[in-house]
C-alpha cells in the first residue's frame, strides 16, 4: 500500500513539476509540451501501429517466462488498494511520465543540435531506467521500444496526447492481464 500511495504522489509531482517550469520558462503548452488535440485519424493508425507492436512484443515476452503470466492483484491487495493501484497505474502514470518526457523533454532536446532523433531516443532510454524495477533486459528493452514509439507519435502528430492515449492503453493492458 505504501509504494502505490508513494506512485501517486510521484505522478502528482511529477504533473505539477512539468507545468511549474513551464509557466517558469515561459513554456507553450501548445507549441512546447504539445498539448494539442491530435486528429481522430492520427489517435487511430497510431493506436493500430501500437496494437501491432504490442503483438510482436507479446510474444517475445511469452518466450522469455514461458507464459507464467503477471501475479494476480486479487490475490495480493484489497479492493481498496487495486483501485488506488489503477488509478495509479492506468490513468496518473501515463499522463505525468508522458507530460514530462514526451512533452517537456522531447521538446527541450529538440531544440539542441540532437533535434529530433535525440528527442525521441534519450526520453526512450530515461523511460525505460526509471522501470528498472522490471529486472528483466528483455522488458526494459521493450519498455524502450515503447518509449521510442511513443517519441514517434509525439514527433508526428505534433500531440503528447497521442502517446499519453497509447502509454494509457498499455498499462490498462498490463493491469487487466494482473485482474482477470
Amino acid at each position: 500500500m505504501d509504494s502505490t500511495f508513494f506512485n501517486i504522489i510521484m505522478a502528482i509531482l511529477a504533473i505539477v513539476l512539468v507545468f511549474f517550469i513551464v509557466m517558469k520558462k515561459k513554456l507553450s503548452l501548445k507549441e512546447d509540451i504539445g498539448l494539442v488535440i491530435p486528429g481522430l485519424n492520427h489517435v487511430l493508425i497510431w493506436l493500430l501501429g501500437f496494437i501491432i507492436l504490442i503483438g510482436i512484443e507479446e510474444f517475445f515476452y511469452n518466450l522469455e517466462d514461458g507464459g507464467a503470466g503477471a501475479e494476480l492483484w486479487t490475490e495480493k491487495y484489497t479492493t481498496f488498494e487495486i483501485i488506488l493501484r489503477f488509478f495509479g497505474v492506468v490513468l496518473l502514470a501515463p499522463i505525468s511520465e508522458e507530460l514530462l518526457f514526451r512533452g517537456l523533454i522531447f521538446s527541450q532536446i529538440n531544440k539542441t543540435r540532437l533535434k529530433v532523433v535525440g528527442a525521441i531516443v534519450i526520453p526512450a532510454l530515461i523511460f525505460s531506467l526509471i522501470h528498472i524495477q522490471y529486472s528483466s533486459i528483455l522488458i526494459l528493452g521493450l519498455i524502450f521500444v515503447d518509449g521510442l514509439f511513443y517519441g514517434m507519435a509525439r514527433h508526428y502528430t505534433k500531440s503528447v496526447l497521442v502517446p499519453i492515449i497509447l502509454h494509457l492503453y498499455s498499462n490498462l493492458g498490463a493491469v487487466l492481464e494482473r485482474l482477470l
